[in-house]
């Protein structure tokens, strides 16, 4: 096995792989483990890290690589560091025993080629030295140009390129075979000459020392190409017991000629978590608090996830005995009391009535339909609500609108009448709950005229193989994938063969018609067209993320193969994506947020909750209502916004695991026909009755100030982005001086002028506005604090509009709480 070279052995015995945590006493294991569980080193530069764990009664592990003492079966063929670095001495058969205190664990050590010279591998060895130091990122040589003059493939990508620059480039003065350490590539690599990226390796560093090696080996290419078949990580997973907060990563490269490598000292370490979790260049891993980390691991164009939790027990912290309505809470409330979170109080009628007429019908309820909730007796009356909102219009109206928004159907894509078509299509399906696998397959495969057809307009969007592609994993995967469209994707497992594979399931499919006036364009197939790698220029046979479409038979649609593999019962990303995104619209946040980006270093915050709702979603035949039924009868949806109380200071952050409502803005249309039914009187919408509610606009860019204001999305990106969340001045303005909602409030034809011509006491009137507004009765404290003013007031009816003008401006009424 090539690794590092025995000339650097003495800088190996001792392991990159630091002290994994303090040196307070470690209670007694039931049980010791030792990883690897075989080792097979195959040259004299072999080395393998060894990972030592104790294992606890509650399923918790503790890393004791360090604390733990080794025998070697047979010395002469290999053995072992104190700090868990098996070396091997000759070929043969041995085995390494771990002690710790009155257990041991076991594992086989098998050593060949021991007197075979094997040279540093340049491909494989030398290219992930280069990454571990950081010197192919795309900051530094790994940029398309280079930096002063050094190009290096970005995260080494292009060996060829790499060799080329090291060794022939500007008159070879790169690297010096005679003196290796004065050469100029490790020279500034070590600091010890001016370099802009600063200090890259310490002199003592694997790493380092294997560029040495290679140099004084005559910098040779490699002898044979070792295609990188896998990565294994060690451990693949684990809840880490709280008498140690660090966890040290063994990484091994598994190749297709089936050799292994231990490759910890060259991988790049890295976690997108916040202050709670660290991990060190060397690859151990560190909590602060109690957390759950994703730490991304990557060598060569490989990369890999490992999931850490790590749990600070409090002694204090006791569970309430929650009973859980459904899988739903059963799976949260597990989750928090893993992580010693405590969720908020049951909300109460009012707030459940407001949120749940605004989650599923973009609308808040009338006064007459808020009294008759709040006062009713029924025990069952908020699953019933549930199943009423459901089956209203403005229900598919709402979600036809949420879904109009990420498919980009706008004027200048797919025409005015094109608007209309598609918003007319996606309302149909969400008010006859159509199955979503159906729908995707409808669109992934559709042909013909667009205004007979409106699922097609996919492909008047989406007008080329690429963006077919993109929007394709983006909307029905929750995967982007843009940026391997240059090269492999840098952090995530995403390669550009993964992209122009996708891409060639679109390749054949044509457009024809006029795409601008009369809108007649139709979608076909063309009888021959590939999409080409751009490199090479070699045919790309379509494969999604993997799955190849097989043998195709001529003019046989492969889009059907496509839409195959997308909606069968294993496909891990389409029922996960869709339930995912219900999630958010219902929940504020999604179990994977941003909610189309899922990927390695972006885990859900509860896998088991997620697998569920996509097994729940895939059991009533991919249909969305009985997906939301589930989520919203939960304890989990109708949980307070207010958490009264204090969470555990030693427990998890809360902001991931739904421990209370998330309180968020209305959306532009809420917000417009939210002031059109507390007012009772309609919005005006350029070419729409009177009357068409903002969340029933075909189209998004509708020329609307204060639609306009509040960021309705014009339909041009792809994602849920395109929505402020944090308040402007402009919005404020309109809340304070906009003309058409002051006439609103003074209208004589509103509701409050009603109630004033009817002659109805202000105390009855202050009820009402409540109502009509924030969907509850005032306090008592809120009736005499408008009574009072009232009384100071000379026109009541002036002071009546300055209270309701006030309720619509107050942050009850713009928050989703």
């Amino acid at each position: 096995m090539r690794t590092l070279s025995i000339a650097i052995l003495a800088c190996l015995s001792v392991s990159s792989i630091a002290l994994a945590g303090s040196k307070r006493s470690v209670p007694a294991p039931e049980s010791l483990s030792v990883l690897p569980e075989r080792i097979d080193l195959e040259s004299s530069r072999a080395r393998q890290h060894l990972l030592v764990s104790g294992k606890f009664s509650d399923q918790t592990q503790t890393d004791l690589t360090t604390e733990a003492s080794y025998e070697s079966g047979d010395s002469q063929v290999a053995t072992v560091s104190k700090t868990g670095l098996v070396i091997p001495h000759g070929n043969g058969t041995t085995e390494i025993i771990a002690r710790f205190r009155n257990h041991e664990a076991r594992t086989r050590v098998i050593v060949s080629r021991f007197d075979e010279h094997l040279p540093i591998d340049f491909r494989t060895t030398v290219v992930g030295a280069l990454s571990r130091g950081g010197c192919n990122q795309g900051g530094c040589h790994g940029s398309p140009k280079g930096k002063n003059g050094f190009r290096l493939s970005l995260r080494g990508f292009d060996p060829d390129v790499d060799y080329r620059f090291l060794t022939r480039d500007v008159l070879n003065r790169r690297v010096n075979r005679n003196v290796p350490e004065s050469s100029l590539l490790l020279l500034k690599a070590s600091g010890r000459i001016a370099h802009q990226g600063g200090s890259r390796f310490r002199r003592d560093e694997p790493a380092y020392q294997t560029l040495v090696q290679w140099v004084t080996e005559g910098c040779r290419d490699s002898a044979e190409q070792r295609t990188l078949d896998r990565l294994e990580v060690l451990p693949s997973s684990r809840i880490l017991n709280m008498a140690r907060r660090k966890q040290p990563i063994v990484v091994r490269a598994h190749y297709e000629d089936g050799s292994i490598q231990d490759v910890t000292d060259l991988a790049v370490f890295s976690t997108a978590e916040d202050e709670s979790v660290r991990v060190s260049r060397a690859g151990v891993v560190e909590f602060q608090r109690t957390a759950e980390a994703a730490i991304l691991v990557r060598f060569l164009d490989k990369i890999s996830t490992v999931r850490l939790t790590y749990i600070q027990t409090d002694p204090n912290f006791a569970s309430e005995d929650i009973p859980a309505r459904n899988f739903v809470d059963q799976h949260v409330f597990t989750k928090q009391r893993q992580l010693q979170l405590r969720p908020a109080g049951l909300s109460g009628d009012a707030v459940f009535l407001r949120r749940v007429y605004l989650d599923l019908i973009g609308a808040i309820p009338t006064p007459d339909d808020a009294r008759e909730f709040l006062d009713s007796k029924d025990p069952l009356k908020r699953q019933k609500l549930i199943d009423q909102l459901l089956n209203r219009d403005e229900y598919a109206q709402f979600w036809a609108m949420k879904w109009a928004d990420v498919m980009r159907g706008n004027r200048e894509t797919i025409s005015e009448r094109g608007v209309h078509n598609l918003h007319r299509y996606l309302v149909s399906i969400f008010a006859k709950d159509q199955p979503f696998d159906g729908v995707a397959r409808e669109i992934i495969t559709s042909l013909g005229n667009t205004i007979h057809e409106p699922a097609a307009h996919f492909y008047r969007v989406s007008r080329t193989p690429n963006d077919a592609a993109e929007s394709f994993s983006q909307l029905f995967l929750g995967v982007r994938i843009q940026c391997a469209k240059c090269h492999n994707h840098p952090y995530e497992s995403i390669t550009q063969q993964d992209y122009y594979g996708l891409a060639a399931y679109f390749s054949r499919v044509k457009l024809k018609g006029k795409r601008f006036g009369l809108d007649d364009e139709t979608v076909y197939l063309a009888r021959t067209g590939e999409v080409k790698f751009p490199e090479t220029e070699n045919d790309v046979a379509p494969v999604a993320f993997g799955k190849s479409a097989g043998d195709l038979k001529p003019g046989e649609d492969r889009r059907v193969r496509l839409a195959d593999w997308l909606t069968d019962p294993g496909n891990k990303f389409f029922p996960r994506s869709v339930t995912n995104r219900i999630w958010y619209h219902l929940m504020g946040q999604g179990i994977v947020d941003p909610i189309d980006d899922f990927r390695d270093s972006n885990l859900p915050s509860n896998a088991a909750l997620l697998d569920a709702l996509a097994q729940d979603f895939i059991k009533h035949g991919y249909r969305f209502k009985p997906v939301m039924r589930s989520i919203l009868n939960s304890r989990t949806y109708q949980l307070s916004a207010e958490f009264r109380g204090k969470q555990s200071s030693l427990s998890a952050k809360p902001d991931r695991y739904f421990t209370q409502s998330i309180v968020r803005m209305l959306e532009a249309e809420q917000i417009i026909d939210a002031i059109s039914s507390a007012t009772g009187v309609p919005e005006r919408f350029p070419n729409y009755p009177l009357g068409t509610r903002a969340v029933a606009l075909a189209e998004g860019a509708v020329s609307h100030k204060f639609l306009q204001a509040f960021t309705k999305p014009i339909r041009d990106v792809g994602c849920e982005c395109a929505r402020e969340t944090d308040p402007t001045l402009n919005q404020v303005v309109h809340l304070l001086n906009n003309p058409e909602l002051l006439d609103k409030i003074e209208s004589p034809h509103s509701r409050l002028g009603g109630w004033i011509e009817n002659k109805k006491t202000n105390t009855e009137i202050v009820e009402l506005l409540y109502l009509a507004t924030l969907s509850r009765r005032p306090t008592a404290a809120e009736q005499k604090v408008a009574a009072d003013y009232l009384q100071t007031t000379a026109d009541r009816s002036i002071g009546l509009r300055d209270l309701q003008h006030a309720l619509l401006m107050s942050n009850e009424f713009l928050l989703r709480h």
